[in-house]
């Protein structure tokens, strides 16, 4: 088993690493604003623009919140933007008021911040104060003039960890893996989000064999590492062999479980590969890097959909899987090999997943 102290340099390492993203990629077909007849306006071409990210819990999950601020330190150094950071911590009570006292100030051109926790919050402020730009993550806003929202398709890149899973269970070439056709699921709430990444988990289990049955648990929070590790102690001893994070902070406790179980893990948002080699066979990536480099930089030429919320799936390289050297040195070759035509499939259409979020919510 590794030493404490160097998973933790590890995780400072994947923190400050930028993953390969969606920037390059077509875009989703652009939606006009809802406000069609004015139009919120975009700053001018190649104007200077100070953006502040506000997270609404703590940097440091080596997932969703630090893939995006990696894509907002991004911006600051290709476009040379003034940028900074501010942590909510995990007090709820907290974030309506930080994000009021950033959106008062006058200060920031572009506010960021994201997942459905503030989504309500963000909704609010951006009514109260029309002047200010915001952009929001990990869920859907539509019709506020000032909001350019976005999403990852999580059931898309779900739909990849599942069918990884039910290859993997049964795999004779995996020490790890045992007969029982059993995968595990651990998510942090039992919210919509979450859900919609258990149905897509789900679905690639059933296309790869009817038979996998699949054990979901819920933290009830995304920071209680110690539950975490817990939920999947039992899950691995009720005979499941490889377990999907969703679970953000604490699901670092369900890796460590997996590592010392000498079982499998799939990490999430960010590649948590390094993490535990061998153990944690591939993480699903959530590549909000570059959504956020590539919003941040259509803010900057004027051509950003405010109104609208845009999805980024397979096709737009939005959402995948980590292949890394571990990913290569670990997985067995039929089981990459199949990844590859899956994923190509899901991206020509011949493959559909179906998400449990309905498409985009109209507000």
């Amino acid at each position: 088993m590794r030493r404490k102290k160097g998973i933790w340099v590890m995780m400072a390492a994947i923190f400050l690493s930028l993953l390969a993203g969606c920037s390059g990629a077509d875009s989703p077909e652009r939606q006009e604003p809802a406000n069609a007849e004015k139009p919120y306006k975009t700053p001018a071409p190649n104007e200077y623009l100070k953006v502040v990210h506000y997270v609404s819990g703590n940097l440091g999950d080596n997932g969703f919140f630090d893939s995006a601020d990696r894509g907002l330190k991004k911006a600051e150094y290709v476009f040379g933007f003034e940028t900074s950071s501010v942590e909510g911590g995990e007090d709820s009570a907290a974030w309506e008021p930080g994000l009021e006292k950033l959106a008062a100030s006058g200060l920031y051109d572009v506010i960021i911040a994201g997942t459905s926790k503030t989504r309500e919050v963000v909704k609010e402020l951006a009514v109260r104060y029309p002047e200010q730009q915001f952009m929001f993550y990990d869920d859907t806003i539509q019709g506020i003039p000032n909001v350019y929202a976005m999403i990852c398709s999580q059931s898309e890149g779900s739909f990849l960890a599942g069918a990884f899973a039910a290859m993997v269970t049964t795999s004779p070439e995996l020490s790890g893996a045992n007969s029982d056709k059993k995968i595990g699921f651990i998510g942090g709430e039992n919210d919509d989000i979450v859900n919609d990444f258990k149905s897509g988990y789900e679905q690639g289990a059933l296309y790869i064999d009817p038979e996998v049955q699949m054990v979901a648990s819920y933290v009830g929070d995304f920071v209680n590492q110690g539950k975490a590790e817990e939920l999947a102690e039992k899950q691995y001893l009720s005979q499941v062999d490889i377990i999907y994070n969703v679970a953000g902070y604490a699901g670092f406790g369900l890796l460590k479980a997996g590592n010392e179980a000498g079982k499998y893990t799939i990490g999430v948002d960010s590649n948590q590969n390094p993490l535990y080699p061998g153990s944690v066979l591939t993480s699903m990536l959530k590549n909000m890097d570059e959504s956020v480099f590539r919003a941040l930089s259509k803010i900057r030429g004027g051509s950003l959909p405010f109104g609208t919320t845009e999805v980024l799936g397979v096709k737009e390289i939005g959402i995948g899987i980590a292949r890394d050297e571990l990913y290569e040195k670990y997985v067995p070759n039929e089981i990459k090999e199949k990844m590859k035509d899956i994923e190509s499939k899901i991206a020509s259409g011949e493959i559909v997943v179906k998400s449990t979020l309905n498409g985009i919510a109209q507000d």
